[in-house]
């Protein structure tokens, strides 16, 4: 059984349908949200054709992964095949490419590819993503590389002119850096991080804009960066529609899992939840 098909007959039956196996992970889930689909807006469960429905009106549909979760990687291939045999797929965009590496993904496009012929980068592990990649490779239009070259971010950290949209936005993001840094950061450098994170969104955002077509148009990235108070939605005007995906624990209530905004709207419009999944603790890593 497809992750996708497990989804829809979670939610028809109201428990969930999904295995260990299926999802193959060696943590097993019996919490019945498990699959499910939130619609945050409405604040109630939908069926995967009420999303796809939605989907058919946006012009890109950003969504949203932990990194580290083979789960999040498994159901983008299974979104991208399903919007590909339904023929409604369009481009698909990577936050893990960078604008230099677009040459080399027009040459590859059409047949599945490797890591030397993308230059991809190490640091987004190419078993993560291989999946994804080549069938993109294969079923999109188009595969657009998003992210800044490093040398570009490097420029963002010094660049003085690119300053945050508000006080809330900075307050909120400066917190968050400093938490993903475990407060082992000064705060003193977290200005100059928060420029590149603005500095990435904003063109991110500039590379979707650009290429949408008539079709289903699929943006693929870190959750911080589809959160519509805070990532590429935040800081372009873009017809998108923003879906996370969350694993969840042992809680059975969206409310209680989904982060709340600083805001008053929601992060996302919608919310996909997967099983619970061991985090790597990147903290111990971090000299203090």
């Amino acid at each position: 059984m497809n992750l996708l098909k497990a989804v829809s007959i979670s939610i028809l039956f109201g428990i969930s349908a999904v295995s260990a196996a299926e999802w193959q992970t060696d943590i097993k889930s019996n919490n019945p949200i498990v699959g499910k689909i939130w619609d945050n807006a409405n604040q109630r469960f939908i069926t995967q054709q009420q999303l796809l429905d939605q989907m058919s009106e946006i012009d890109w549909i950003l969504l949203g992964e932990n990194h580290e979760t083979d789960i999040h990687h498994e159901l983008q291939t299974e979104i991208l095949e399903l919007l590909s045999q339904k023929k409604i797929l369009g481009n698909v965009a990577f936050e893990m490419a960078n604008t230099d590496q677009q040459s080399a993904l027009d040459s590859a496009l059409g047949e599945p590819s490797n890591p030397e012929q993308l230059n991809w980068q190490k640091g987004w592990p190419w078993e993560w993503y291989e999946s994804p990649v080549n069938l993109a490779l294969t079923k999109a239009n188009r595969v657009l590389s998003t992210d800044l070259t490093r040398q570009q971010q490097m420029q963002a950290y010094m660049d003085e002119s690119i300053d945050h949209p508000n006080e809330h936005y900075k307050n909120f993001m400066l917190d968050i850096l400093y938490e993903s840094h475990c407060g082992k950061l000064p705060k003193s450098q977290l200005g100059n991080m928060l420029r590149v994170q603005i500095a990435r969104d904003r063109q991110m955002g500039r590379v979707l804009k650009e290429n949408s077509t008539d079709k289903v148009d699929l943006y693929i990235a870190g959750n911080m960066h589809v959160r519509k108070d805070a990532g590429v939605p935040f800081h372009n005007e873009l017809n998108s529609l923003s879906i996370m995906m969350l694993s969840v624990g042992y809680s059975r209530d969206p409310f209680e899992i989904i982060p709340d905004s600083y805001q008053d709207e929601a992060i996302a419009d919608y919310v996909i939840f997967t099983p619970e999944v061991e985090q790597r603790d990147h903290c111990s890593q971090i000299e203090g």
